[in-house]
């Protein structure tokens, strides 16, 4: 009885652990600024949807550090644009929806006001 208990155990243990390692993006939050994890792009914001499928809504203007791969930008509010690794960039107009390189990482955003 008593080895059952400690495999039902360790099954929760680990269950527990894969949950959360998958709740969030860990390396896509960014590293300045500020913002909040969502499974949509809320109305007012500039928002990136990481590839792993959920959406980084930024907080506020200017430059929001950012290092991980994205695959859609959304302009609900402001107009932004995204900056990658290999020093290209998106602009996403206010009002749109486009899509990113999500080969290509992305270290800033900057939302401009």
């Amino acid at each position: 009885m008593h080895n059952r208990l400690g495999k039902a155990l360790v099954c929760a243990t680990m269950a527990g652990s894969a949950i959360g390692l998958f709740a969030a993006p860990s390396q896509a939050a960014p590293e300045a600024g500020g913002g909040y994890w969502s499974d949509h792009c809320d109305w007012g914001r500039a928002c990136i949807q990481h590839i792993g499928g959920a959406w980084y809504n930024l907080d506020g203007c200017g430059f929001h550090g950012i290092n991980d791969r994205y695959t859609r930008a959304q302009a609900h509010g402001e107009a932004f644009r995204v900056y990658y690794q290999d020093g290209r960039t998106d602009d996403i107009a206010a009002g749109t929806t486009r899509g990113l390189d999500p080969n290509n990482k992305v270290v800033n955003v900057e939302v401009w006001c």
